[in-house]
């Protein structure tokens, strides 16, 4: 089959034609400077079956994606980058900071994300992803934004961690056991029932363990003191067994902050 090239130099749009004559049929290809090309009319990307790569989601322009809750800029041009790990985490923080998905921020168990903000050095994910691959296993991990600066309520490069989800459980902000009760202590059911016995459980799910009662007690101080004596147990489980020195260092500096 033989065919005749014709280079048309025709510039469009980032885009080069270039024109080609099969069997007396005029048929065509684009060639982009990024190295994008769709041959014979079939729009490929190299490597990978992008059915769109002018202005699809995984395509080489970023300027023609809409932008993640109104800032978020995804600048990483690898196909399906949108099914990822890291960009959900990446989505989820854009989400719940700044106020940017009220309905969801205001839902139950969520109180602690009310007036977070997000480092604007995260609005492109591109900055986001090369945060995140610093970090070893970061497969494996989740972003903290508590143990390293207590009570910080900034997501950004300098205020987060990496961390097992083990341990961004056991940092979480102090959440309530039920009500306005501190964190592992709820009402007992025999006094709520009957008014009979204690009014206050103490209640701890230790390290791959199961819920274990520390008791019954009169006064919510009680109750709390000792979920939080034991808590430190297990803390001290975690920084023991924690491989990354700067989140190691983190976990001890915030217990000394919070004996």
């Amino acid at each position: 089959m033989d065919y005749q090239l014709w280079d048309t130099g025709l510039q469009w749009d980032c885009m080069q034609f270039v024109i080609y004559y099969l069997n007396n049929e005029m048929s065509y290809t684009k060639k982009y400077p990024d190295g994008f090309t769709d041959k014979w009319g079939n729009y490929r990307k190299v490597g990978s079956g992008d059915s769109s790569p002018v202005i699809g989601k995984s395509g080489p322009r970023p300027e023609l994606r809409s932008l993640c809750y109104g800032v978020g800029i995804n600048d990483v041009m690898i196909p399906y980058f949108t099914s990822t790990r890291t960009w959900r985490t990446w989505s989820g923080i854009i989400r719940r900071t700044d106020n940017r998905d009220p309905k969801w921020i205001n839902e139950q168990n969520k109180e602690h994300y009310i007036g977070c903000t997000l480092d604007s050095r995260w609005y492109k994910l591109s900055a986001f992803k090369e945060w995140i691959e610093q970090w070893d296993d970061y497969e494996n991990k989740e972003v903290d934004k508590d143990i390293l600066i207590p009570g910080n309520k900034t997501y950004g490069p300098d205020t987060c961690l990496m961390v097992r989800p083990i341990v961004n459980k056991w940092f979480k902000p102090n959440k309530h056991g039920g009500g306005d009760l501190p964190r592992g202590v709820t009402l007992s059911v025999h006094w709520k029932n009957r008014g009979t016995g204690k009014p206050y459980r103490s209640q701890i799910t230790p390290i791959g363990g199961k819920r274990t009662g520390l008791g019954y007690y009169a006064t919510i101080e009680e109750a709390s003191a000792v979920f939080e004596k034991a808590r430190r147990e297990q803390i001290k489980i975690l920084i023991e067994t924690e491989t990354d020195l700067k989140v190691k260092n983190a976990m001890q500096f915030n217990e000394t902050r919070n004996p």
